[in-house]
């Protein structure tokens, strides 16, 4: 029974050996994924901002030709308003 006893203790300490190292293990890599997860984040903000901001640009340009092309059509519809007076 005594040899029993001794092989069941045996048993006991690597189990308990083994969840520990392997709860180690698992909360280490939970850690690392958060970390990687963040940095992945932030890696995708730096990316959208940088082609949104290249958007707004090349859109705002486009509007400041629209608003000179509008300005220079307003001014040409004054001067033939005013030939016709």
């Amino acid at each position: 029974m005594s040899e029993n006893w001794n092989l069941f203790e045996k048993n006991m300490e690597m189990w308990e050996k083994w969840t520990s190292t392997y709860m180690d293990t698992m909360s280490k890599a939970m850690e690392r994924t958060m970390e990687q997860s963040a940095a992945f984040k932030k890696q995708v903000d730096k990316a959208a901002a940088t082609a949104v901001n290249t958007q707004l640009d090349a859109a705002m340009a486009a509007l400041k030709s629209l608003e000179k092309q509008v300005e220079a059509l307003s001014g040409k519809i004054d001067e033939l308003i005013e030939q016709e007076d």
